[in-house]
C-alpha cells in the first residue's frame, strides 16, 4: 500500500512541476525592436521612447493595457529587452509615446534559453 501510494505521489509531484505557464523564471530573452508603418522591410523608422506591454500566455491584441503583465519602455531606437522568460506563448503591444502609434505581434518561445529578436510595426497587428 505504501509502494502504491508514494508512486502515487511521485507521479503528481512530476506532473506539477513538469507544467510550465508562460512568465518570468526562465532562461530566454526577447529583445523587442518598434518600427513605424507596415513591416515589409523598406521602412526602418523606429518609434523611439514606445511603451512596450507584454501579455504572459497571450496570442492576440488587447488594447486595454491594464490586462498585460508587464511594460518597458523602449530606447531611443526603438529597443527594450524582456529577460528570463519561460516557454511559451507572449503577445507583445507598442505604443508610440504620443499613444497616436499602436501595434502588435504575438510571439512564442519554442526553447529555455537564448535571445529571439521581434519586431512591432506600428499599425500591423499579429
Amino acid at each position: 500500500m505504501k509502494k502504491i501510494f508514494l508512486l502515487c505521489l511521485c507521479i503528481c509531484l512530476l506532473s506539477i512541476t513538469s507544467c510550465t505557464k508562460p512568465g518570468t523564471g526562465g532562461k530566454a530573452t526577447l529583445s523587442v525592436h518598434v518600427f513605424e508603418g507596415i513591416c515589409d522591410g523598406s521602412n526602418r523608422t523606429v518609434v523611439a521612447k514606445a511603451l512596450v506591454f507584454i501579455k504572459y500566455g497571450g496570442t492576440a491584441v488587447d488594447i486595454d493595457v491594464t490586462s498585460y503583465d508587464d511594460a518597458q519602455e523602449a530606447d531611443f531606437g526603438g529597443k527594450t529587452v524582456f529577460e528570463n522568460l519561460r516557454r511559451g506563448d507572449y503577445y507583445l503591444y507598442g505604443v508610440s509615446e504620443d499613444g497616436t502609434k499602436t501595434g502588435g505581434t504575438h510571439f512564442e518561445i519554442k526553447n529555455k534559453i537564448g535571445e529571439r529578436e521581434v519586431v512591432i510595426c506600428t499599425g500591423s497587428f499579429e
